[in-house]
């Protein structure tokens, strides 16, 4: 009976344990000096303090109850005084197994606030569970004429180094819950999505109580608050830590900055990373002045880079082309960050792009109704978000996404199509418009191009990305490049650079193509690389003036 970590977790040095209808794969390495105590292998050796995270809880009152959890819950302290839980650990994750034991499974995620992927095992019945967000890994090895997952883990490198040459290693499907035991079938269902409205913080839903307010204009100051609370409950989380940003100079990470300047967060770090040409280097400088900031610009080597792909692809565990290079720039500023024992927890603008609907392609939308489709088809396949744990969790960095709350996705993405569809030229321009007049940005920021974060490290002249693609036209064999068809028929390779990508993937996760299911491609055939650079309609992007649109209509 697996109950304890100390105990029979280190004994068994296999690493894989049965328990009930599933096995948990965890990987152990030894403390350096230390024949006796093991770690999981979740982050490098010298960051033990966050491996610490990753141990399986088990609470003495339930047994044969076990948790393996990657959590980070935000209400934690609030649950624990709502239910008058008394909790045997300092550990905030092990309220999710005094929640299931009172609740249920799908009632206690519904009390959630927080960012988790865990799988939980109570005797013959095991659940393997993953939030709407997509921001925590979760995965799982299936066999062909077998009934549900055999073994499950955290990260899909431990499987692979498990699996035999039959079983496929899946990802469990956002805001979803996979169970079963040794006697049934095993089911899926969802609980969850960035639709659906959460339990928790209902009282900022209410109306704001304005006279003479318009129902529009109080749902976006009701938008407005949700915003500060969400990040001001990030920030003043017990196991919160040092605090840092990566900040660029756009909208997302500048509203963050100026919530947690507000918050007065003590020690507040931010960060830019970019090549010596990155035209938002200034913006971002003068971002950290107006926040108080002690800021720090790491400069960012294309060529170095390129040497980082095998290590980068084996954590983040994809060869999709924008997912590495996003990686690249992470692994430059999570590395530094480990370095200089700069901060514990990063906040992160990611996530908000996605939910209001950023990319300058959905400008090509016809109406309001195929902006909706083409943004929920790509909400359900958010490919790459959970890149950031992957990479921070090696460095020992927790990284949060605020705007993937789903107090914030359910109710901006309540306001109707026609509301939240490009106007003017101007890609989230209902956002801007909700934020507008606020003590959230600046008129100068909000009203700016939006640029994505790959191509903002880097001039428009210097583009990094070309860097890159020349050293990973070096590195291929050409004759084998011309024969890719026949040798990758899924997610066919189109460049050089993706194929010098996939090529490194397949020597580290062999015969393992349902791991990767889909790579992003721009929507409207604006273009098949996924940066905004290279786009037809880019030029015409750069065009419109946002300011000085918005001001000739008021």
């Amino acid at each position: 009976m697996l109950v304890s970590w100390d105990q029979e977790f280190i004994a068994d040095k296999n690493k894989i344990f049965k328990y009930g209808s599933i096995k948990l794969v965890i990987r152990f390495q030894k403390l350096e000096g230390d024949d006796s105590t093991y770690y999981p292998e979740c982050t490098s050796i010298d960051s033990i303090p966050y491996a610490a995270k990753y141990k399986p809880i088990s609470v003495g009152k339930y047994p044969g109850v076990v948790l393996v959890p990657n959590a980070d819950i935000f209400n934690y302290h609030e649950l624990k005084e709502k239910y008058g839980f008394e909790m045997q650990s300092d550990r905030p994750e092990e309220i999710i197994i005094h929640l299931y034991k009172r609740l249920g499974i799908t009632a206690a995620l519904n009390e959630i606030q927080g960012e988790y992927s865990f799988i939980l095992c109570d005797n013959e019945m095991s659940y393997l569970v993953r939030d709407g967000t997509g921001t925590r890994g979760l995965c799982y090895l299936e066999y062909p004429h077998r009934s549900g997952p055999m073994s499950a883990a955290l990260r899909a490198s431990l499987l692979n180094s498990y699996q035999h040459s039959a079983g496929q290693i899946r990802h469990v499907p956002l805001g979803s819950i996979i169970y079963g035991d040794n006697k049934k079938e095993w089911k899926r269902k969802v609980f969850t999505s960035v639709f659906q409205q959460p339990n928790y913080h209902t009282d900022l839903l209410a109306p704001p109580c304005k006279n003479g307010m318009s129902v529009l204009g109080q749902m976006r100051m009701r938008l407005r608050n949700i915003i500060k609370q969400i990040i001001t409950c990030r920030s003043k989380s017990s196991t919160i830590g040092k605090v840092g940003l990566l900040l660029s100079g756009g909208l997302n990470s500048r509203v963050i900055g100026n919530v947690l300047r507000d918050s007065q967060v003590k020690g507040l770090k931010t960060f830019f990373v970019g090549t010596k040409s990155a035209h938002e280097r200034a913006s971002s400088e003068n971002g950290a002045k107006s926040i108080s900031s002690i800021h720090h610009d790491i400069m960012f080597d294309p060529k170095q880079a390129f040497e980082d792909i095998p290590k980068v692809i084996e954590l983040v565990e994809t060869y999709d082309t924008a997912s590495i290079r996003k990686a690249l720039l992470l692994y430059s500023v999570c590395k530094y960050i480990h370095q200089h024992n700069a901060i514990d927890v990063l906040f992160c603008g990611e996530g908000l792009d996605d939910i209001a609907g950023s990319q300058i392609y959905y400008k090509q939308a016809k109406c309001a109704e195929e902006f909706q489709s083409t943004l929920e088809n790509n909400l359900k396949r958010p490919i790459g978000r959970d890149i950031y744990d992957k990479i921070g969790s090696w460095f020992g960095i927790r990284i949060v996404f605020p705007f993937l709350d789903p107090l914030f996705t359910s109710h901006y993405l309540s306001f109707t199509n026609e509301d939240r569809i490009p106007r003017f030229g101007i890609e989230k321009y209902f956002l801007r418009v909700c934020l507008d007049h606020s003590d959230l940005i600046t008129e100068e920021v909000l009203w700016k191009h939006r640029e994505d974060w790959v191509d903002s490290a880097s001039s428009f002249d210097r583009f990094w990305v070309k860097t890159l693609q020349r050293c990973c036209n070096k590195a291929v064999d050409h004759e084998e490049y011309e024969k890719r068809e026949q040798t990758f028929l899924h997610n066919t390779p189109l460049t050089t650079e993706e194929y010098f990508y996939r090529q490194t993937f397949e020597k580290i996760f062999p015969e393992q193509q349902s791991l990767v299911p889909a790579v992003n491609r721009p929507s409207f055939g604006v273009g098949m690389d996924p940066s905004p650079r290279t786009w037809n309609i880019y030029p015409q992007h750069l065009c419109v003036d946002f300011l000085a649109t918005v001001r000739m209509m008021v």
